[in-house]
């Protein structure tokens, strides 16, 4: 089904006869007043030299009555408020008093002429469709005046016969003339509409978008924010209109926004940034949102930085779980050993001396036998215990990862020597060596630590790490040795030989 456009209604203008104030109607009066009397001798000079057969006295009056009948005012009136509807009525009624005045004067040829300016007039006002109705009236008016005048019933200052050949004439060109205003209006309507739907289409969109389009000038007021706003972050849009861009971003982070800010200002036309920035909502609550600036100060349609904010909440937090789950131990939530390294390589440059730092690695005694007597679930219920109290005799500023199996690893930073060193070595062996209660089980493990100490920052990570786990080796052999047990090292001690 097709749906026909309807133009939007035309409204009467405020001054309607109805509602004219008293100095109005009196510039009215006196108007037609002056036209009236001022026209008169024109006419009577007309008449005198035979250009104008019908009396000045019925003619002069009719003058401000054409421009009256033509007005918006009376206009609207004859199409009951509007001047989109009714359009024959109103074309009769102002093509007949410009054709009546061409009767009387005896200038019927030129009825078409008037008919022209009459059409355009109304096609202007009432839309395209118009056009064909007023090319109508002015034929009828026009075929019916030269009918009168063969008939004699329409005076004429020139022979009829003249008068026909110039009327058709004319009559051709003013049909063509509105022909050719109807169909640029049409046009003009078809951009209009054309602009129309692309203008409800964009609403649209913005209205569905969750994403937050703001422009803001190089001074940083808002002068646009997108309806998205009241959703996504709970404000009013026209409330946002001349605050600064800045209040929407968290106090802590608005020094680095507004250097970036700065930077695509100062970069020109069609510069662009994106940054994440934390936002604070209406409900003072903080989220994360990309921003995506872009510089169209230069632009005459936009003439301003276009600030496109997204909400990466979501993703942020999801890339960050999938970093840690990539960097830490599934059992305990320690870190893991590349991520041991990592943090290696990082503090290494910092040691100096009586700031040394050293790398301790630790190794559990008798885990094996927990394993082989109470399964796999009991071992690892033991490794929670005990990276839970390796974790609790470290500083703050230490690191602790396991790296696998029973291997744990620790990176002390600012060991203030080789005692201190030690001391934290027998606090984390007492610590494991504690018996564990597991259930209705309770085992008892040991660990044996090698340590190794920087105290320079040009040791190499993987260095110091295999000088640590040498050294755990030394003392877990030191210790067998004393007990007097087999030189041959468990299973999972010769893998490491």
């Amino acid at each position: 089904m097709t749906t026909r456009h309807r133009r939007p209604a035309q409204q009467a203008p405020d001054d309607d006869p109805a509602t004219i104030s008293v100095p109005r109607r009196t510039v009215v009066a006196l108007a037609t007043a002056v036209s009236v009397v001022g026209g008169f001798p024109v006419l009577r000079w007309l008449a005198d030299r035979d250009l104008v057969t019908g009396s000045p006295w019925v003619l002069a009056p009719l003058l401000p009555l054409i421009f009256l009948s033509g007005s918006q005012t009376v206009q609207s009136r004859l199409g009951d408020g509007r001047l989109d509807t009714r359009p024959l009525p109103r074309l009769i009624i102002a093509f007949g008093l410009f054709a009546a005045y061409g009767w009387i004067a005896g200038w019927s040829m030129v009825v078409p002429a008037s008919g022209v300016f009459v059409a355009v007039v109304h096609v202007q006002r009432s839309g395209s469709q118009v056009w064909r109705v007023a090319a109508a009236c002015v034929t009828a008016f026009t075929v019916a005046g030269q009918v009168g005048v063969h008939l004699g019933w329409v005076p004429t200052v020139v022979d009829p016969v003249v008068s026909h050949l110039v009327a058709l004439w004319i009559l051709v060109l003013a049909v063509m003339g509105i022909a050719k205003v109807g169909t640029s209006v049409a046009a003009r309507e078809r951009s209009e509409r054309t602009l129309a739907r692309t203008e409800a289409r964009m609403r649209a969109l913005m209205d569905s978008s969750t994403d937050v389009l703001a422009v803001s000038d190089a001074a940083g007021l808002l002068s646009y924010v997108s309806p998205a706003v009241e959703r996504s972050m709970g404000y009013q849009p026209q409330a946002l209109l001349g605050r600064r861009l800045l209040d929407l971003v968290d106090p802590e982070q608005v020094g680095v926004v507004r250097e970036r800010l700065d930077t695509v200002v100062a970069e020109g036309r069609e510069a662009r940034t994106s940054l994440d920035v934390l936002v604070v909502l209406a409900s003072h609550e903080r989220r994360w949102y990309e921003w995506t600036v872009h510089n169209l100060l230069e632009d005459p349609l936009v003439e301003g930085l276009v600030v496109d904010q997204r909400d990466v909440t979501e993703r942020l937090l999801h890339h960050e779980a999938l970093a840690h789950a990539a960097a830490h131990d599934d059992l305990t939530g320690l870190p893991n050993r590349a991520e041991l390294m990592r943090r290696l390589t990082a503090v290494l440059p910092e040691a100096a001396p009586g700031a040394a730092v050293a790398v301790l690695f630790i190794d559990l005694d008798h885990f094996k036998a927990v394993n082989d007597s109470y399964g796999h679930a009991t071992g690892d219920d033991l490794l929670v215990v005990v990276a839970r109290r390796l974790a609790g005799c470290l500083r703050a500023h230490d690191h602790l990862a396991r790296l696998g199996g029973d291997e744990f690893c620790a990176i002390l930073t600012e060991a203030r020597g080789e005692a201190e060193v030690g001391s934290i070595v027998a606090r984390l062996e007492a610590a494991v060596s504690r018996p564990v209660q597991l259930g209705e089980v309770v085992v008892t493990v040991g660990a044996s630590i090698g340590a190794a100490l920087a105290t320079d920052g040009h040791h190499n990570p993987a260095a110091l790490f295999a000088e640590a786990d040498a050294a755990m080796y030394r003392t877990k052999r030191a210790r067998r040795t004393a007990r007097g047990e087999d030189e041959v090292l468990p299973e999972d001690d010769r893998r490491r030989a």
